[in-house]
């Protein structure tokens, strides 16, 4: 979602017996670096719903927000191409 300029963004950490899921990715402003499973919310789009929705697009899991661990403002270096 992109409001005043601004893209919201959710991202979803996944630990589990001391291991941690990350993605590779594959878009072409971010081929082949390391991340959590993530992307931008929707139009009208509860936060967490699309936090789970975005682990299932690109993990096939379905998963259960237990926490957060906080909400971050910061310029992208990919010019907000996600």
């Amino acid at each position: 979602m992109t409001q005043n300029g601004i893209v919201l963004v959710v991202s979803v950490s996944i630990m589990k017996d001391n291991e941690v899921l990350i993605i590779k990715e594959n878009k072409p402003s971010a081929i082949n670096k390391w991340n959590f499973p993530s992307g931008r919310i929707e139009h009208k789009e509860d936060i967490l719903y699309a936090a789970c929705r975005e682990v299932k697009e690109e993990t096939g899991f379905d998963v259960k927000l237990t926490g957060t661990t906080g909400i971050y403002n910061f310029n992208s270096s990919t010019n907000n191409k996600l």
